[in-house]
């Protein structure tokens, strides 16, 4: 297997972790086959042998458009801690490792912006109880929801960056969610 680098959030690819958080998507990536990023869920279309080929940019962004990268920081950050909290509330291996999956998944979007933000530090979001949703049903209910707001986030502000990289960011994780909303009904 040739060695993949993604575009999206810049991990390397290869024979020892293509088949990363294989729980968290419907399709499996396989040696000879990579679908998509398993990092970050970005399709192989994102997936480049040559590292010199990612245009990497220094970004300008005003405060309008930090606001936008922030929150999506905090976002993905937000739902990361839902699913690692969901993961031990869970019942049953199958969705305790799903949301495993996902949680690093949402973690990696959330380093995604906290590279484009140029962000030093974590946000500092509140932590929240969610034993009273326990049980599959009502976590994969407020899964599909989070996963619903994150698509919608996405799709409004995408057009609204006037960096390609950028839009391209936003669009590629607006279509990973939109898969994490079908694995979680």
């Amino acid at each position: 297997m040739n060695k993949l680098i993604c575009s999206i959030c810049g991990m390397t690819i290869d024979d020892k972790n293509y088949f990363f958080n294989k729980e968290a998507f419907f399709r499996k990536n396989t040696s000879r086959n990579i679908m998509f990023c398993p990092f970050c869920g970005a399709p192989a279309k994102y997936l480049v042998e040559d590292e010199h080929k990612i245009k990497t940019s220094r970004y300008n962004l005003d405060e309008g458009y930090l606001k936008i990268i922030g929150n999506a920081f905090k976002l993905e950050v937000f739902n990361g801690d839902f699913y690692k909290e969901a993961s031990k509330l869970a019942e049953g291996p199958e969705i305790k490792d799903m949301f495993k999956a996902l949680s690093r998944i949402e973690y990696m979007h959330a380093s995604v912006h906290k590279k484009i933000g140029g962000f030093t530090s974590e946000p500092n979001l509140k932590k929240l109880d969610y034993s009273k949703y326990a049980g599959n049903d009502k976590l994969l209910e407020m899964a599909c929801k989070r996963e619903k707001h994150a698509v919608e986030y996405y799709e409004k502000y995408a057009n609204r960056m006037e960096d390609n990289k950028i839009r391209d960011v936003f669009n590629v994780l607006a279509y990973v969610e939109k898969i994490h909303i079908q694995l979680t009904r």
